[in-house]
């Protein structure tokens, strides 16, 4: 069976991503050149590290107060310490000591946050930048971003049905040719919330 388009550009950017990461590069520096989700880039980074084989114990090494102070301020800026310590070559616990020794409390992962907080977030969300809100609850960017309202949530039910059907039709076809179609239609609907929605058809095996 032979891969649509869509998959074939899916799959083409997910080995430049990994090229990326092979590289060197940082998971927020590849997410924000590709213009995609961080949780997308490290979910390809885990597959990558899943497929090398580990043939070897890296030897620990020892962190500049400089490079502590680096590691310890992304941390307080929201980012994972399971991620960050993985990225970084040093354990969770290291890091967590660190930034007790700093005053910083590691931030929350989604799992660690209540059901009333979530809904809190995500309501803040609609009006207040993420940065705020992370830090107001303590909580990372991998959960703010879990929490962000899908943007095919933004459309109204006629534009929301009319691309229901559409995507029943035509489940393959890039989002931007289906933008098209529904603006010779007389309705504007977004490339994002064409992306959003077909996940979220997809995760209900709807198409």
């Amino acid at each position: 069976m032979s891969s649509s388009p869509d998959q074939i550009k899916e799959e083409l950017l997910h080995i430049e991503i990994a090229v990326e990461l092979d590289q060197g590069k940082s998971t927020n520096e590849v997410a924000e050149k590709f213009g995609i989700k961080l949780l997308v880039v490290k979910a390809i980074a885990k597959i990558i590290a899943a497929d090398q084989p580990q043939t070897k114990t890296v030897k620990s090494r020892r962190f500049s107060e400089a490079e502590r102070e680096v590691l310890v301020g992304r941390i307080e800026a929201g980012e994972t310490v399971e991620d960050l310590g993985a990225e970084a070559g040093v354990t969770e616990n290291t890091l967590r000591r660190w930034c007790k020794l700093r005053g910083i409390t590691p931030p929350r992962i989604l799992e660690q946050i209540s059901i009333a907080e979530q809904r809190e977030i995500r309501e803040l969300l609609e009006e207040q930048v993420w940065q705020d809100i992370a830090q107001a609850y303590n909580v990372s960017r991998d959960a703010i971003e879990e929490l962000k309202e899908p943007a095919h949530r933004q459309l109204d039910t006629e534009t929301l049905s009319y691309l229901f059907e559409l995507l029943r039709e035509q489940p393959a076809a890039a989002s931007k040719k289906l933008c098209g179609i529904a603006k010779e239609a007389g309705l504007d609907i977004p490339e994002n919330a064409v992306s959003s929605y077909r996940k979220r058809l997809k995760s209900l095996n709807i198409i």
